[in-house]
């Protein structure tokens, strides 16, 4: 699936500085949460949830120089998730209209997608349908995507994908899975990660169809969380011409709508 990690991930950009412990996930969202509930971790069942404290949560996979480079990545997933579990905190109508809606950079968002996929791939914090890889040197395209200013061809990036499901998780904690996609018929190639978010789901992809294909859900505009006739919305800044879909609506229990 990817070749042995050894030492910072981000080496080949060169300027390495010193040994860093680094929170793959943002600490400032661990700190929030804990202790805290977790999913998809290597030493938990598939499906099943347990609890970790930040420290449990910071490995040595970047050096000081490119770990400090991601520290705007964090803040903006940090001010998601915080309004998210402000959100969920409002139990009726009248608590809910209190909250202001918010405006998030695209971009930003994810690039610390494409963080903690990395992270978790460096520090060998994932499993695939129950199996346990150890720590996997992230791709310099991936490394590359994560560090670079460049922009991201079209196709790779956030999506709001529900799969059809009528409910959301409502796990409440954070949650993450690695997405791939078979080579052959026993190799695979790590191409995304799903994050469920206080029971939020966003899909991070990062590899694009050789026929220039958008998928479903691709940098939504919004989404809007609707309890009785108040609803809130969570906007999404992207780049100017940047191909949108359409939103999601959720209620407050986190039914998704018939739009039949």
């Amino acid at each position: 699936m990817a070749m042995p990690f050894d030492k910072c991930y981000a080496r080949h950009l060169g300027s390495c500085d010193g040994k860093s412990r680094e929170h793959f996930i943002s600490k400032a969202i661990l700190e929030t949460l804990a202790p805290f509930g977790v999913q998809g971790f290597p030493w938990l069942k598939p499906g099943k949830a347990g609890t970790a404290s930040p420290s449990s949560l910071a490995s040595a996979i970047l050096c000081k120089h490119h770990n400090n480079f991601l520290s705007d990545f964090d803040a903006e997933a940090a001010k998601l998730f915080e309004h998210l579990r402000l959100i969920d905190s409002k139990q009726t109508p009248k608590e809910l209209s209190s909250l202001p809606s918010i405006t998030i950079d695209g971009v930003l968002f994810e690039k610390w997608l494409l963080k903690v996929l990395c992270g978790a791939m460096a520090s060998g914090n994932f499993q695939v349908d129950g199996k346990f890889f150890g720590k996997l040197a992230p791709s310099e395209y991936m490394v590359d995507m994560l560090f670079r200013n460049n922009s991201w061809p079209k196709g790779a990036g956030l999506f709001i994908d529900f799969e059809q499901r009528q409910r959301m998780d409502a796990f409440r904690g954070l949650g993450y899975d690695p997405v791939f996609v078979k080579t052959t018929a026993t190799n695979a190639m790590i191409c995304g990660i799903d994050i469920r978010l206080w029971g939020f789901p966003f899909r991070g992809l990062f590899v694009t169809y050789e026929d220039g294909a958008i998928r479903p859900g691709y940098r939504p505009p919004k989404l809007e969380v609707v309890n009785g006739s108040i609803r809130k919305e969570i906007h999404f800044e992207w780049p100017h011409g940047t191909p949108q879909d359409t939103w999601s609506i959720l209620t407050r229990d986190g039914t998704i709508p018939d739009s039949s």
